[in-house]
Parts: C-alpha cells; structure tokens; sequence
C-alpha cells in the first residue's frame, strides 16, 4: 500500500513539475506583486513590451489624450479581423452571375442573407472604417491643440500624417469592393478629381487600370485594400509606436511637480521581497569616459504600466467593440442596387471625407481639387519644422509647451489649426446635406432622390 502512495505521489510531483515547465515555457513570470515581476510581465509579452515597463502618472489620465490614439489602432484591428473574415465570403469580380448581378454585388447580397452574422461583420467593418477616419482627425487636432507634436516628435507628427493620408486611401479603396451604385459613382467622381492633379492620368491609369471605372479597377481596389495598404499601415503604426517610446513617452511639461496626479493608492504598492527590506545594494558594473547619462525622468512621478495602464487600455477596447457592436445591430451599411454605368446617380457623390474636396472642386477644378488640399496637406504634414525654423530664426523658444492643451504661448496656431478643421467640416457638411441634383443647393427638409448619400 506504502508503495503504491509513493507511486501516486511521484506522479503527481513528476505532473506537477511538467506542468511548471509548459507553464513557464509560454510565461516567463509570475503574477505576485513585486516591481520585478511587474517588469518582467511588460518586458517578456509581445503584446505588452510595446509599453514601457514604467510610466509617467500624467499619461494614464483621461485628458491626456482623451484615448483617442488607441481608438484608432483599435479600429484597425477590427478593421483586419472583419476584413479577413468578409474575404472569405467576398469575390472581386464584377462578371455578370446566373442571378444576373454583378458576382461582387451577389456576394454582399449574400452575407446580408445567408452568411451566419455576415451582415453584422461587414457592418462592423463598414462603420469602423469610417470611424478610423474620423478618429484619426480627432487624435490629430489633440495631438496638435496639446503641442505633443514638437519636443522631439517632430518626425512622428510626419509619419501620423502619412498614416491619416493612408487610412482615408484604405477606406477609399474598400468604399467600392459592394459595387453598387453609391460605389461606383463615388470612386468615379474620386477619380475624376485625381485626374485634375500633375500627372493625374497616370495615377488614374494605375488605379483603375482603364479608361474607366470597370471591374480591372475593382480587382486592383482589392489587392490595395486588403494586401498593400494594411502591410504599409501595419509597418508604420509600429514605427510610430516605436517613436513614442524613443521620443520619450507621451509629450508632458518639463515640470509637472504643480499638477494634481492620479494618487499612489490607486497603483497599490510594490512589495519589497529583498532579505534587506527597505536597503538597495548598487555594484559598479564598469567605468567609462564621457559625460554621465541624461536622465530627465521624474522619478517620483512614474508608476509601473503594470497592470493600471494595461487594464484602462483593455477598458477602452471592450467599450470599442461594444460601440461598434451597438451600432451595428442598429444600422446596416448602405447597399444601392448593383453599380450603373449607364445610369449616373444625381448628384453622384465621394464619400463623405472627400466632400469637402468635392465642394471645393465644385468651384474650380485645379485652385479647389489641387493647388488648396496640396498646401494643407503639405503644411499640415511639416507644421512641426515650420514652427522650429521661426523659433530658431526669432529666438523664442517654448521649453514648456509640449503636453499641454492650449498653450497661451501657441493660441496664434492653435486657432489656425481649428480654423482648418471647421473650414473643411463646414465644406463636409454643404456637401452631405446642402447639394442636391446638379449640385445645386438645397435645404435638408427638402425630400431628395438619388444619389443623396
């Protein structure tokens, strides 16, 4: 009997210790509450070493940044998980089917139908892809209003300009993929302003790969919409991830000792398992020659990333999903009948983040479509280096600014930037609700046929 215990109980301390082993072959921590662990947990988690192991208090406050960064990034991800899922169900052809549709048409009929929560993904996927764009806009102007885009962040600010000139591209592209009638007028009127620019018809040419809008366009919407542009977009929100952290962290004063900050029993405490209780040990490791390190950190203002940040990080994303879940049971996406050549909407127009350039190219073609987004877009994009080349030619450097939102020193520019803002929302608006047929002006009350989207 006595051996038979010992048999039972060597398998268990045999299973026990295989258990340990698959355990920390995939987890290389524990959970216990220690500053070595906390850091172990930011450093060895794929997911999480894009954190820093520690943090400025200041950045886990709402106002910060309003979490309008990590919405994006969030839509993104919804955007590749809904978009993975409707390609298995979608077909960018646009022959002719025995149902006498188009075979990219059939397939949205399809998933509105027949496909088990089809209609629910490619709405998920239809209303993040426009909330992308407008929030990419807002997380812009914040960046912009809180001055987070100069102390070293210069670049950055240039690489989040590409990856907002990308996003309403990658909305663009998909805007099509239903080939109804709201899409094929929509890129064909995109189109058309495309070819106002320098070298139009050559941009045109590749992206429709015709004289006009057919189904060689529809195939090459595709390849951008799911392959190029996510690859691209993919690499640089991981450089602009990576540049937050090199940049030194989310943009902060230089002195933030008179500001109220999240209190320390929020962030519990760090156990301290040293034999040597409250006692530091330190061991010279080398010496070198040169000036010592630069350290500009607060260390009586940092906290462990672990688990606060993580977890309001996670908050944040189940309150994305469940918005755009909401939304999405509600409000389907928009499907016309099957896309028309012949048969032109009135008034056909872009969709709605390009109505401001609709409108404005409703005035002149080259000044509207061209001269004016180009200097916006181009200014908007090096804003940064224009400002640092006036404070070094003036003289008037503003060490303090970064991280706080409208600076006194910076009303000048902020109001410019939020004159910009209004300007092309106000153009938007005009465009969604003040054009009718033949782009004459009309009232919203007024009852609207075709085309009005």
């Amino acid at each position: 009997m006595e051996e038979i215990t010992n048999f039972i109980q060597s398998i268990k301390s045999k299973n026990k210790h295989f258990l340990n082993l698959l355990y920390t072959s995939i987890i290389r921590h524990g959970f216990d509450n220690t500053g070595l662990t906390k850091s172990k947990i930011m450093f060895s988690n794929v997911l999480l070493h894009i954190q820093p192991v520690k943090i400025h208090k200041r950045s886990v406050k709402f106002k910060t940044t309003l979490g309008l960064g990590l919405i994006t990034t969030y839509m993104f991800f919804v955007l590749a998980v809904t978009g993975i899922i409707l390609m298995f169900h979608y077909s960018p052809s646009a022959a002719i089917g025995p149902d006498g549709f188009p075979d990219a048409y059939s397939r949205m009929l399809n998933l509105r139908s027949n496909i088990f929560w089809g209609d629910f993904m490619r709405n998920m996927h239809r209303w993040a892809a426009h909330g992308m764009v407008a929030f990419v806009a807002l997380h812009m102007l914040r960046v912009y209003l809180t001055g987070a885009h100069r102390g070293g962040r210069e670049f950055n600010w240039v690489i989040g300009c590409i990856l907002g000139l990308l996003t309403v591209f990658l909305s663009y592209t998909g805007y099509l993929l239903p080939w109804d009638q709201l899409a094929f007028w929509g890129v064909k009127v995109g189109t058309e302003i495309a070819r106002l620019a320098p070298g139009g018809d050559i941009i045109r040419g590749i992206l429709l790969g015709d004289t006009d809008v057919s189904g060689e366009a529809l195939l090459r919407f595709y390849v951008l919409h799911v392959a190029v542009l996510p690859t691209i977009m993919g690499s640089l929100i991981a450089w602009h991830f990576w540049r937050i952290r090199k940049d030194g962290g989310l943009a902060k004063p230089a002195d933030t000792s008179e500001e109220s900050q999240i209190p320390d029993k929020d962030f519990g405490e760090v156990k301290n398992t040293s034999v040597f209780k409250s006692a530091r040990s330190y061991k010279l490791v080398e010496l070198v020659k040169g000036n010592e390190p630069k350290v500009n950190e607060e260390v009586d203002q940092m906290m462990f990333a672990w688990p606060k940040l993580i977890i309001r990080e996670l908050i944040v994303l189940a309150g994305v999903l469940a918005f755009l879940s909401l939304i999405s049971v509600f409000f389907d996406a928009p499907l016309e009948p099957p896309a028309d050549p012949a048969n032109p909407t009135n008034p056909a127009k872009a969709p709605w983040y390009f109505l401001g350039l609709q409108e404005l190219t409703s005035y002149d073609g080259f000044i509207g479509g061209i001269v004016i987004p180009g200097i916006l877009a181009g200014g908007v994009m090096v804003l940064p280096y224009i400002e640092m080349f006036f404070e070094t030619f003036t003289k008037t450097y503003r060490k303090n600014i970064p991280g706080v939102w409208f600076a006194k020193d910076r009303t000048l520019e902020n109001a410019l930037f939020i004159g910009m803002y209004i300007f092309m929302g106000v153009l938007i608006i005009i465009g969604v609700y003040f054009r009718g047929a033949n782009w004459e002006i009309i009232y919203p009350w007024d009852p609207v046929t075709g085309g009005h989207h």
